[in-house]
């Protein structure tokens, strides 16, 4: 996906540059108020029809084509700051609505990196839906970055054999956590219009570890059940 996104953005910047350098040829005047947004908009319209993410691409279209009218003095700049974000907010809500939702089977590997001699799982969600479970394996700690998302890490299957740590950055995100009832949480991160509701009876038990939850909630919700 990345190599098709390199190939559709470039040869749109060639095509453009190519127009230019036969009209600069030819001398043929076609620079316009507000040409240059032509180097946002056509990019985007060639990323719209090839790409499945679709957010992006009409965000950026929409910003060009604002330019273009201020440019052409059919809105004033002030307006054009006005309706930007009036169109920001709408691409994010149908992103958030229409965005593509992976089944489980089709979400690609967890990558885990070593930090202080224990594996960490990384999570990254955007604009979907991801359902991961931890069942019959040793858990050592996650990070999760998610944004416009909604994440649930269940956790009443892991093998969590010490304390843990789930380090998160949460944005306009729904983070939820099944954890064994034997498993303490104690939440030191920052909430930003946001919060963490532990839900559970906890029973403290010989065996039982904590999870310490880090990080920053801004717009999200954090539920422990």
């Amino acid at each position: 996906m990345k190599r098709n996104n390199k190939i559709i953005w470039g040869s749109a910047l060639v095509v453009c540059g190519i127009i230019w350098l036969v009209c600069i040829c030819l001398h043929i005047n076609i620079l316009f108020n507000g040409w240059w947004t032509l180097f946002i908009i056509v990019p985007c319209i060639c990323a719209l029809i090839g790409n499945n993410d679709k957010t992006g691409p009409a965000i950026g279209l929409g910003v060009g084509v604002l330019l273009l009218l201020a440019e052409q003095n059919v809105i004033d700049w002030d307006m054009f700051w006005k309706i930007g974000l009036a169109v920001l907010v709408i691409a994010l809500g149908l992103g958030m609505i229409f965005g593509n939702r992976r089944k489980d089977a089709d979400l690609p590997p967890m990558k885990t990196l070593s930090r202080n001699g224990k594996n960490i799982r990384v999570v990254n969600a955007s604009f979907g839906e991801q359902n991961l479970c931890f069942g019959g394996e040793v858990f050592e700690g996650a990070d999760v970055v998610a944004s416009f998302a909604s994440v649930h890490l269940d956790l009443r299957g892991a093998i969590i054999n010490e304390d843990v740590e789930l380090n998160v950055d949460c944005k306009f995100a729904g983070l939820v956590i099944s954890a064994p009832t034997d498993l303490l949480v104690k939440v030191t991160a920052n909430a930003t219009f946001g919060g963490v509701d532990d839900k559970r009876q906890v029973f403290v038990s010989d065996h039982t570890h904590t999870l310490y939850i880090s990080g920053a909630c801004v717009f999200s919700g954090i539920e422990i059940k």
